[in-house]
């Protein structure tokens, strides 16, 4: 009886140092007759009941959400410290796993993944109701440029274009509440050229 290999996995972390991606070596939607694009977010162990995957996953110690998307799986935790012992423990679970031959989402599971447009809509309005209000008495403003898939690209304006305390605001503040409102957001870019700024730190 022939045995199964384990799967080739590679892991990169996101921007808020939370949520880990595993790339598979295959769909995950694979035999489940999902549409091209299917992708499932799981944000709690009641959620997770829906994917045989999911709830392997939920229940290592920090985890607090998995999205599947494509061959992408991410874990997101409620702590950013100890990954490289986290990680292996993830892998072992997403090798044996895929051992199993089990699919990764019990079939009939409908997508529910946001689309490009409601994450637009969604971070708009954080932007236009919590962020730039704060960020405001520094004569800042945060724009979005663009949303491709579930990655967000913003642009740092005004008092934060070129402020050397940017990349504090953009990861504690602004990535926190876009999380915080839509966290199946994948990366939050910045494409601000930070060297044409009033105080631009990244001049040599």
């Amino acid at each position: 009886m022939a045995t199964k290999t384990a799967p080739k996995l590679s892991i990169r972390l996101a921007s808020n140092l939370v949520t880990g991606r595993f790339e598979l070596d295959k769909p995950l939607a694979e035999g489940l007759g999902a549409p091209a694009g299917a992708g499932w977010w799981f944000g709690d162990a009641e959620a997770a009941k829906a994917s045989p995957l999911a709830q392997k996953l939920m229940a290592v110690e920090t985890v607090s959400g998995v999205k599947l998307s494509g061959s992408t799986v991410s874990v997101t935790r409620d702590s950013y410290e100890d990954w490289h012992l986290v990680a292996k423990t993830l892998a072992a679970v997403l090798s044996d796993f895929a051992a199993s031959g089990k699919p990764a989402v019990n079939p009939g599971t409908p997508s529910n993944l946001p689309s490009a447009e409601k994450i637009r809509e969604i971070v708009e309005q954080v932007l236009e109701t919590e962020v730039n209000p704060a960020v405001a008495s520094h004569g800042g403003e945060i724009r979005l440029v663009d949303v491709k898939g579930t990655n967000v690209y913003v642009q740092l304006l005004g008092g934060c274009h070129g402020c050397a305390s940017s990349t504090v605001t953009l990861k504690q503040g602004v990535e926190r509440s876009l999380r915080d409102a839509v966290p199946q957001i994948d990366d939050i870019i910045d494409v601000t050229d930070h060297a044409t700024g009033e105080n631009p730190y990244h001049k040599g």
